[in-house]
Protein backbone atom coordinates (compact mmCIF):
# COMPACT_ATOMS: atom_id res chain seq x y z
CA UNK A 1 0.00 0.00 0.00
CA UNK A 2 0.96 3.68 -0.55
CA UNK A 3 0.99 5.92 2.40
CA UNK A 4 1.85 9.31 0.46
CA UNK A 5 -1.06 11.21 -0.52
CA UNK A 6 0.93 12.67 -3.06
CA UNK A 7 2.32 9.84 -4.79
CA UNK A 8 -1.51 8.36 -5.11
CA UNK A 9 -2.56 11.75 -6.86
CA UNK A 10 0.29 11.36 -9.35
CA UNK A 11 -0.80 7.84 -9.51
CA UNK A 12 -4.34 8.68 -10.51
CA UNK A 13 -3.25 11.47 -12.77
CA UNK A 14 -1.18 8.85 -15.19
CA UNK A 15 -3.53 6.67 -14.87
CA UNK A 16 -6.39 8.58 -16.26
CA UNK A 17 -4.26 10.58 -18.40
CA UNK A 18 -3.35 7.06 -20.33
CA UNK A 19 -6.71 5.73 -20.57
CA UNK A 20 -8.44 9.11 -22.38
CA UNK A 21 -5.15 8.89 -24.73
CA UNK A 22 -6.02 5.20 -25.53
CA UNK A 23 -10.28 5.82 -26.13
CA UNK A 24 -11.09 9.54 -25.14
CA UNK A 25 -14.54 8.28 -26.15
CA UNK A 26 -15.00 5.94 -23.24
CA UNK A 27 -15.69 7.36 -19.82
CA UNK A 28 -13.33 5.97 -16.79
CA UNK A 29 -15.96 4.88 -14.27
CA UNK A 30 -14.80 5.37 -10.92
CA UNK A 31 -15.16 2.01 -10.05
CA UNK A 32 -12.74 0.80 -12.89
CA UNK A 33 -10.06 3.28 -11.59
CA UNK A 34 -10.34 1.95 -8.57
CA UNK A 35 -9.61 -1.58 -9.68
CA UNK A 36 -7.21 -0.64 -11.83
CA UNK A 37 -5.57 1.20 -8.64
CA UNK A 38 -6.20 -2.22 -6.60
CA UNK A 39 -4.19 -4.25 -9.55
CA UNK A 40 -1.32 -2.05 -8.94
CA UNK A 41 -1.17 -1.82 -5.05
CA UNK A 42 -1.77 1.41 -4.89
CA UNK A 43 -4.71 1.53 -3.22
CA UNK A 44 -6.08 2.03 -0.57
CA UNK A 45 -3.61 3.88 1.37
CA UNK A 46 -2.82 4.58 4.58
CA UNK A 47 -3.27 7.51 6.57
CA UNK A 48 -6.27 9.47 4.53
CA UNK A 49 -8.59 9.08 7.52
CA UNK A 50 -11.13 6.18 5.81
CA UNK A 51 -11.78 8.76 3.13
CA UNK A 52 -12.99 7.32 -0.59
CA UNK A 53 -11.34 7.49 -3.87
CA UNK A 54 -13.85 10.12 -4.69
CA UNK A 55 -13.15 11.72 -1.84
CA UNK A 56 -9.42 12.04 -2.35
CA UNK A 57 -9.60 12.78 -5.75
CA UNK A 58 -12.04 15.88 -4.56
CA UNK A 59 -9.78 16.74 -2.08
CA UNK A 60 -6.57 16.81 -3.75
CA UNK A 61 -7.23 19.87 -5.93
CA UNK A 62 -5.61 19.00 -8.84
CA UNK A 63 -7.29 20.98 -11.66
CA UNK A 64 -6.27 17.71 -14.07
CA UNK A 65 -8.43 15.28 -12.40
CA UNK A 66 -12.43 15.86 -12.61
CA UNK A 67 -15.20 13.68 -10.83
CA UNK A 68 -18.29 13.63 -13.83
CA UNK A 69 -21.60 12.78 -11.94
CA UNK A 70 -24.97 11.56 -14.57
CA UNK A 71 -27.13 13.80 -12.49
CA UNK A 72 -29.88 11.22 -13.77
CA UNK A 73 -27.80 7.69 -11.98
CA UNK A 74 -26.03 9.07 -9.15
CA UNK A 75 -24.41 5.89 -8.86
CA UNK A 76 -22.54 6.33 -12.27
CA UNK A 77 -19.51 8.36 -11.22
CA UNK A 78 -16.70 9.17 -13.64
CA UNK A 79 -13.07 10.06 -13.51
CA UNK A 80 -11.85 12.61 -16.00
CA UNK A 81 -9.23 14.69 -17.18
CA UNK A 82 -10.37 18.75 -17.95
CA UNK A 83 -9.81 18.11 -21.87
CA UNK A 84 -11.75 14.72 -21.97
CA UNK A 85 -15.10 16.33 -20.17
CA UNK A 86 -16.97 17.34 -22.87
CA UNK A 87 -16.58 13.74 -24.47
CA UNK A 88 -17.28 12.59 -21.04
CA UNK A 89 -20.19 14.77 -20.54
CA UNK A 90 -21.46 13.51 -24.81
CA UNK A 91 -20.89 9.81 -23.91
CA UNK A 92 -23.32 10.50 -20.68
CA UNK A 93 -26.12 12.01 -22.90
CA UNK A 94 -25.75 8.87 -25.23
CA UNK A 95 -26.12 6.64 -22.86
CA UNK A 96 -29.53 8.26 -21.56
CA UNK A 97 -31.13 7.07 -25.26
CA UNK A 98 -29.92 3.55 -25.23
CA UNK A 99 -31.56 0.55 -24.86
CA UNK A 100 -32.09 -2.30 -22.01
CA UNK A 101 -28.80 -4.78 -22.30
CA UNK A 102 -30.94 -8.44 -22.06
CA UNK A 103 -28.83 -10.20 -19.34
CA UNK A 104 -27.38 -14.16 -20.39
CA UNK A 105 -28.08 -15.50 -16.65
CA UNK A 106 -26.11 -18.61 -17.46
CA UNK A 107 -22.36 -16.51 -18.63
CA UNK A 108 -23.18 -14.41 -15.27
CA UNK A 109 -21.34 -15.27 -12.21
CA UNK A 110 -23.83 -17.07 -9.75
CA UNK A 111 -22.54 -14.55 -7.42
CA UNK A 112 -23.90 -12.10 -9.41
CA UNK A 113 -27.32 -13.69 -10.28
CA UNK A 114 -28.07 -14.29 -6.24
CA UNK A 115 -27.18 -10.70 -5.49
CA UNK A 116 -30.15 -10.03 -7.71
CA UNK A 117 -32.26 -12.28 -5.92
CA UNK A 118 -31.38 -10.70 -2.04
CA UNK A 119 -33.70 -9.10 0.05
CA UNK A 120 -32.74 -7.42 2.99
CA UNK A 121 -34.42 -6.68 6.39
CA UNK A 122 -35.00 -2.79 6.16
CA UNK A 123 -35.17 -2.82 2.20
CA UNK A 124 -32.01 -1.65 1.97
CA UNK A 125 -29.59 -2.31 -0.94
CA UNK A 126 -27.65 -5.38 -1.84
CA UNK A 127 -23.37 -4.17 -2.46
CA UNK A 128 -22.11 -5.95 -5.65
CA UNK A 129 -18.62 -6.36 -5.41
CA UNK A 130 -17.00 -3.85 -8.80
CA UNK A 131 -14.32 -6.41 -9.76
CA UNK A 132 -13.67 -10.28 -9.63
CA UNK A 133 -14.84 -12.40 -7.84
CA UNK A 134 -17.98 -10.08 -7.36
CA UNK A 135 -19.01 -11.25 -3.91
CA UNK A 136 -21.85 -9.27 -2.40
CA UNK A 137 -23.32 -7.65 0.65
CA UNK A 138 -26.24 -6.50 2.46
CA UNK A 139 -24.07 -4.20 4.17
CA UNK A 140 -20.88 -2.01 4.11
CA UNK A 141 -19.00 -0.38 6.90
CA UNK A 142 -17.84 2.88 5.49
CA UNK A 143 -18.01 5.37 2.74
CA UNK A 144 -14.13 3.95 1.79
CA UNK A 145 -15.85 0.65 1.20
CA UNK A 146 -18.73 1.82 -1.30
CA UNK A 147 -15.84 2.53 -4.29
CA UNK A 148 -15.05 -1.06 -4.12
CA UNK A 149 -19.22 -2.08 -4.55
CA UNK A 150 -22.28 -1.44 -7.05
CA UNK A 151 -25.44 -0.58 -5.21
CA UNK A 152 -28.40 -2.75 -5.64
CA UNK A 153 -31.77 -1.32 -4.73
CA UNK A 154 -34.72 -2.80 -4.13
CA UNK A 155 -36.67 -2.37 -7.01
CA UNK A 156 -33.98 -3.92 -9.72
CA UNK A 157 -34.04 -7.14 -7.01
CA UNK A 158 -36.42 -10.13 -7.46
CA UNK A 159 -36.06 -11.95 -4.00
CA UNK A 160 -36.49 -15.79 -3.95
CA UNK A 161 -34.22 -18.95 -3.35
CA UNK A 162 -32.31 -20.26 -6.07
CA UNK A 163 -30.12 -23.59 -6.88
CA UNK A 164 -29.44 -22.88 -10.49
CA UNK A 165 -30.51 -20.49 -13.80
CA UNK A 166 -31.46 -23.85 -15.62
CA UNK A 167 -34.46 -24.36 -13.13
CA UNK A 168 -35.64 -21.49 -12.74
CA UNK A 169 -39.31 -20.72 -14.56
CA UNK A 170 -39.54 -18.91 -17.62
CA UNK A 171 -41.86 -16.55 -15.73
CA UNK A 172 -39.02 -16.30 -13.04
CA UNK A 173 -36.42 -16.15 -15.59
CA UNK A 174 -38.13 -12.79 -17.71
CA UNK A 175 -38.83 -11.24 -14.44
CA UNK A 176 -35.04 -11.51 -12.94
CA UNK A 177 -33.85 -10.65 -16.41
CA UNK A 178 -35.91 -7.01 -16.67
CA UNK A 179 -34.78 -6.24 -13.14
CA UNK A 180 -31.06 -6.81 -14.36
CA UNK A 181 -31.58 -5.04 -17.55
CA UNK A 182 -33.56 -2.05 -15.69
CA UNK A 183 -30.28 -1.34 -13.13
CA UNK A 184 -27.63 -2.23 -16.10
CA UNK A 185 -30.00 0.37 -17.85
CA UNK A 186 -30.27 3.13 -15.10
CA UNK A 187 -26.71 2.82 -13.82
CA UNK A 188 -24.99 3.24 -17.09
CA UNK A 189 -23.11 -0.58 -15.96
CA UNK A 190 -22.47 -3.04 -19.08
CA UNK A 191 -23.48 -6.44 -18.14
CA UNK A 192 -20.59 -7.63 -20.22
CA UNK A 193 -18.55 -6.60 -17.83
CA UNK A 194 -19.47 -9.51 -15.14
CA UNK A 195 -19.56 -12.16 -18.50
CA UNK A 196 -17.73 -15.43 -17.52
CA UNK A 197 -17.42 -15.75 -21.24
CA UNK A 198 -17.11 -12.72 -22.94
CA UNK A 199 -18.68 -14.02 -26.58
CA UNK A 200 -21.73 -12.79 -27.80
CA UNK A 201 -25.05 -13.84 -26.71
CA UNK A 202 -27.25 -14.68 -29.21
CA UNK A 203 -30.84 -13.56 -28.29
CA UNK A 204 -33.70 -15.50 -27.62
CA UNK A 205 -37.55 -14.14 -29.22
CA UNK A 206 -38.20 -13.98 -25.06
CA UNK A 207 -35.40 -11.71 -24.70
CA UNK A 208 -36.03 -9.97 -28.08
CA UNK A 209 -39.76 -9.27 -26.91
CA UNK A 210 -38.37 -7.82 -23.17
CA UNK A 211 -36.14 -5.43 -25.44
CA UNK A 212 -39.73 -4.23 -27.57
CA UNK A 213 -41.40 -3.17 -24.28
CA UNK A 214 -41.35 0.69 -23.75
CA UNK A 215 -39.24 2.20 -20.75
CA UNK A 216 -40.47 0.41 -17.04
CA UNK A 217 -42.85 -2.39 -18.30
CA UNK A 218 -40.66 -5.19 -19.10
CA UNK A 219 -40.43 -5.83 -15.56
CA UNK A 220 -44.00 -6.07 -14.91
CA UNK A 221 -45.24 -8.13 -17.85
CA UNK A 222 -46.91 -11.47 -17.34
CA UNK A 223 -46.20 -13.77 -19.83
CA UNK A 224 -47.99 -17.44 -19.74
CA UNK A 225 -45.56 -19.93 -18.42
CA UNK A 226 -46.03 -22.45 -21.47
CA UNK A 227 -45.68 -19.38 -23.76
CA UNK A 228 -42.66 -17.91 -22.30
CA UNK A 229 -40.75 -21.56 -22.05
CA UNK A 230 -41.56 -21.40 -25.96
CA UNK A 231 -40.23 -18.25 -26.43
CA UNK A 232 -37.12 -18.37 -24.47
CA UNK A 233 -36.33 -21.80 -26.52
CA UNK A 234 -36.46 -20.01 -30.23
CA UNK A 235 -34.23 -17.23 -31.61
Amino acid sequence: MSSAPNDIIATIRQTVIEHYKRDDSRPLLLSDLGTVLRKQNRWPIDGNDGKSLRQVIEGSGDQEILIVRDERSPAYIVVSTAAAKPQVEAAIMRRHQTTSEVPNLTALPRSVVLAFCQSTNDGGPVYLQAFPPYKYKTNIQTEKDSDQYLKIEEKYRRPMVIATVEELTAQDKLSLQSKIAAWSKDNGISIQRFYKDSGQHRLTALERLILAQPAGLAAKIMVPADIALILSKHE
